[in-house]
């Protein structure tokens, strides 16, 4: 079992236990193997041969992580860079979705520091845009990027 610095705790419908804890080192190896495997099951329609477990430690290098995890096993992930409360990431495992952990992550940030969320969101990735329009956030823009056209959304 991870020894952690539990922030929140949730109990959902079903009894399942799940704490949001401050990132530690001790995460790492399962935040990275979490981050791949999402990016490889979501973003089908990208070259995933590429992709390597270190891309998480590039792609968080000035955020504020928060991990779900329920005993020893890391459910979910949420990055922010805390100045602009800027959602860079939001992973949960695909075993895991369905039982509230994106929502918890969500809820968890808005308590902590009480102010509107923003992110970008890749509009062919459905199933994220319909998980935060269902959750209050709405489109406050658009753009196109690298990898493709996105959404702007906040919540708030």
């Amino acid at each position: 079992m991870y020894g952690r610095n539990s922030i929140w705790t949730s109990v959902n419908e079903n009894s399942n236990y799940m704490e949001i804890a401050t990132y530690s080192p001790q995460y790492l190896p399962a935040l990275r193997a979490l981050y791949m495997a999402s990016r490889t099951s979501t973003f089908t329609w990208l070259d995933s041969c590429g992709y390597q477990l270190t891309d998480f430690d590039a792609h968080v290098t000035d955020d504020t992580i928060y991990v779900a995890v329920t005993g020893d096993r890391v459910l979910g992930f949420i990055a922010v860079y805390e100045p602009d409360n800027f959602i860079h990431h939001l992973f949960v495992a695909d075993d895991a979705q369905g039982i509230g952990v994106g929502s918890k992550l969500l809820a968890m940030l808005t308590e902590l520091n009480g102010r509107p969320q923003i992110l970008k969101c890749l509009v062919k990735n459905e199933k994220a845009i319909q998980f935060y329009f269902s959750r209050g956030f709405i489109e406050v823009g658009k753009g196109t990027g690298a990898v493709g056209d996105y959404l702007v959304l906040r919540n708030g």
